[in-house]
Parts: structure tokens; sequence; C-alpha cells
């Protein structure tokens, strides 16, 4: 969100970012250009969102309950901290007093729709950093289809077997009949501020959705013009190289670089000892790769391994735009997803929690992947990928292709975010592209009349039919001259021939 403020102040807009500190040191990436209005949270609430109290590596990936509870946790933190917000006046006069034209919002946290109700800003953009999930097509009517459309949390690409659909069906129903109640959360907090309305309501002031995603990525599925697909717009220009990294990156006894890192969000710290024996164990079965991983600053791991060095900072835009990385191993979050597939290297993901496993499903989809479960990654299976993406000139190539497609695409991604935005801003409220859905009740919807009309008609044929088949029963007979008892079996036979 931050990129995107500071794009817009660069387009000569005068923009203000509200922001709720949950982490000091975060607070550098939060707009660099604009006004900024920091919101101060109390140190009990912000200890809830850092990444200790969560210990992830220890969490079970593949459960849907245990991502549902991890959701749950956090939709309760950004609830209870939009209570904080709503109720600090001095922050909501100086808001209202601003009068701004359009409000941004992030669709993850939804404190901003009723904050916006509540300082009079009437039509909203929406943004999503996680792209385009289950729930969020009823921001815009659009139908969930489980049959092609993976739900955020299901192991399946967009070609599934029955029993995958299925599975599918019933994890798409939990997560929108949960995201409801999460919902629910924060109109609770809305009225205790002075707000009657309800998430509907305020879905009914969306222009558009601006989505951390990428069409020639994302799973194809229903849209609307009103999903402005902007993948990739955050992510900044590539630095040069430091020389202890060009120097490692361009050896030339080497065949080549692999770059591991695992996000901020599951310090390496916390890694589980058969993970790190993993990557020892393949770093030595290498030796002709250099291995380059990023760990904590305040990990302690320490490697005697000659191929492989470890970094506290990296410029991971760099390495992998370098021509000598051959694969990037990652945790799959969506910025690490659209930055390597833009980049044009294959990869192996690892998803640790929440959106990450959707993620490596739509690079997997592209065969520039190769996914590995947590539970499922060891020595065996590591070595066993990687020798298959080093080996495998096809992984490079379709690579190459999807990054060609996501980067060429027709209209840049700086002039879809600048010029949706000032559409919307110009236009206020736009109701043209709304697809009126709810004007129709459950029967309309369903087709329920049509229906009903098709089952009398052919009810109606059905008897005519029988009525015409009954005279001609009748007329075969008598030619027939099969009118006794014992031909009536005859009889019918030939009626129906």
């Amino acid at each position: 969100m931050g990129r995107i403020a500071d794009i817009l102040q660069e387009a000569g807009h005068d923009v203000t970012v509200l922001h709720q500190v949950q982490d000091q040191k975060y607070i550098p990436a939060v707009s660099t250009l604009t006004k900024q209005i920091l919101h101060d949270l109390p140190e009990n609430l912000q200890d809830k969102m850092r990444p200790k109290s969560f210990n992830l590596w220890s969490k079970e990936s593949t459960s849907l309950l245990t991502h549902l509870s991890l959701i749950d946790t956090f939709t309760q933190f950004h609830a209870d901290a939009c209570d904080l917000l709503l109720g600090d006046n001095h922050t909501m006069d100086t808001l209202r007093n601003e009068h701004f034209d359009v409000g941004i919002t992030e669709t993850i946290g939804a404190c901003g729709f009723g904050l916006f109700e509540l300082v009079g800003v009437d039509h909203i953009v929406c943004t999503s950093a996680i792209g385009v999930t289950d729930s969020m097509v009823s921001l815009f009517d659009l139908p969930n289809l489980p049959s092609i459309v993976p739900s955020i949390f299901t192991p399946h690409t967009d070609k599934m077997n029955f029993l995958e659909r299925t599975i599918n069906f019933v994890s798409t129903f939990i997560t929108t009949t949960a995201t409801t109640q999460w919902m629910a959360k924060y109109e609770r907090v809305w009225e205790r501020h002075g707000s009657s309305l309800k998430a509907r309501d305020y879905y009914d002031k969306v222009n558009y959705l601006l989505s951390n995603s990428d069409e020639f990525l994302d799973f194809a599925r229903p849209a609307t013009p009103k999903i402005v697909h902007i993948g990739g717009v955050t992510i900044p220009e590539k630095t040069e190289l430091p020389e202890e990294l060009r120097v490692l990156m361009e050896r030339k006894d080497r065949e080549g670089v692999v770059y591991i890192s695992f996000g901020s969000f599951v310090p390496t710290s916390q890694m589980p000892g058969y993970f790190r024996d993993a990557i020892f164990h393949v770093a030595k079965t290498f030796p002709q790769i250099t291995f380059i991983w990023k760990i904590d600053a305040n990990d302690t791991v320490s490697t005697t391994i000659p191929n492989l060095h470890t970094f506290t900072w990296l410029p991971q835009l760099s390495i992998l735009d370098h021509p000598n990385l051959r694969c990037f191993v990652s945790h799959g979050g969506l910025n690490s997803v659209l930055e390597v597939t833009r980049s044009g290297k294959p990869s192996i993901l690892v998803p640790i929690f929440g959106d990450q496993f959707r993620n490596a499903r739509l690079v997997k989809a592209k065969n520039t992947t190769i996914l590995i479960t947590k539970e499922d990654f060891n020595s065996e299976t590591f070595e066993a990928a990687l020798r298959q993406i080093l080996s495998d000139d096809s992984f490079s190539v379709r690579a190459k292709r999807l990054a060609s497609l996501m980067v060429n695409k027709p209209f840049p991604l700086k002039e879809r975010l600048l010029s949706t935005i000032e559409f919307s801003t110009r236009h206020g409220k736009i109701s043209n592209l709304d697809i009126n859905i709810r004007e129709l009740n459950t029967l309309q919807y369903y087709k329920k009349y049509f229906w009903a009309c098709t089952e009398l008609l052919g009810r109606k044929l059905s008897t005519n039919t029988v009525f015409d088949m009954h005279c001609l029963y009748h007329k075969s007979c008598h030619l027939a001259g099969l009118q006794d008892e014992v031909g009536l079996v005859s009889c019918y036979v030939t009626c129906l021939i």
C-alpha cells in the first residue's frame, strides 16, 4: 500500500497515508513521499502479531482448521485495532477535516470501510495484497465456481478430478461462511462508533479492486472490469549487486546459483532441525552449485560447507534477475512469487501458511515450479526437486515465456493504477459496472421460474404423448387383430415398434 501511495504522490496527487503501527521497524516501508498519520498500537496488541507469537514452523500447513484459526486471530487483531482507531477522536477529526475525494483501503483488514463512512468519504477503491480469493468475489456479485477455481486453502490447481472438486466445493463453502463471521467482527466495531451499515452496504461504495495479482499467472475465472490486476507495480527497481554477492554469483568454477529465502514472517531461527539438515545435505550433494541463503539477524546457524553462504540481508530482485540464478527456493509469499515469475526463473516452493498454498499452485499450474509441502520437505524430496529443476531445461523455457507475458502485456502497471484512481476520483461512485444480481430474488437468480415453466410444459407434452400412444395402441391392435387377452403383450410390443 505504501508503494501505491508513493506512485500516486509522484503523479501529482495529494496523498495521506493512515497507518496503524504494528512494529516500529516497518514504519520506513509505509511511504517515503506522502503525508503520514501514524496511529500507535499498545505494546500488548503489537506482541500478538509478532512472528514469535505464531511459530508457524510448528503448525500443520495442510490443515484447513489451522488456516481458519490463524485468520480468525488476524481478524480479531485487526478488529481490536480498528476499535482503538475509530475511538481516537483526534485522529478521526483530523481525517474528517481533510475532505478526501476517494478512500483506498485494504480488503484483508476491513476497518477502512467503516472508517471512510464515518469521515465522509463517499466512494472507495479497494486493494488486495493476496489477489482475488473466494470471498472477495462477493464484492462484485461474481459467482464462485469451485468446479474450476481452487479455494484459497485447497491443495489443487484448476485441473481437478471428481473427489478434488468435492473437497474444493466444501472448502469454498466453509471459507465463504467463515468470512461472513469475520466481517461481523468489524460490523460490531463500526456499530459501536455510530455506523449502522453492514459490510454489504459498504461493498456498494466500491468502484474498483486493485489486485496484487497478474491475469497471466492467476487462475482464470469469471471477471468484471472492476477488478484491475496490478501485481508487480509495487516491485522496486533492481539495484546493483554488492561486490561480495557479485563475486559469488559470477564464479567461473560453478554451474550457477540457488537462492533460498523463506520471508520474514517465518524466521529461520525457529526453523526445524530437519529443514536445516535438508538444506545442508543438498548443498553438499551439489558442490558445483553456489547456495545463497537468507537467514534472520538473530539466527545462529553456522556451516563449513564451502558452497553454502548465509546473509541476513539480500537484494532479492537483483539476485532473481541475474542470469546465473538457476532456482529460487521460497515459501511462496505472493510478492516473492510475482518477483520470481516476472524474472523468468524456475522455483521450488514450500508454502508455510495462508495464501502461500494458493500462490504456489498458481505457479505449479504453469509448470515453472515444483511444490513441496512443509511436512514432506526433507533431504530426499528437496534433492529430487532441485535435481529435476537443474536437469530439465523446460522449466526455464516455460518460466521465460510466462515472464514475457507478464512483463510485456498491454497497458503498463503504473498506467493501470493511475488511470483507475484518477478515473474513480473524477466520477465519484460509479454504478455502470455493477452486476445487478442483488435485485433478483432467489427464484429469479436460480431461474426457478424458467424451470417451473419448463416442467409444466414437459408434463403437458408428456400427457399428450401418452394420449396419442393410447390411440395408437388401440388402432394398432385393431389392425393386427390382437384384441384378445392373450395378445395384449404382443400388441404392446407392436405399438412400441
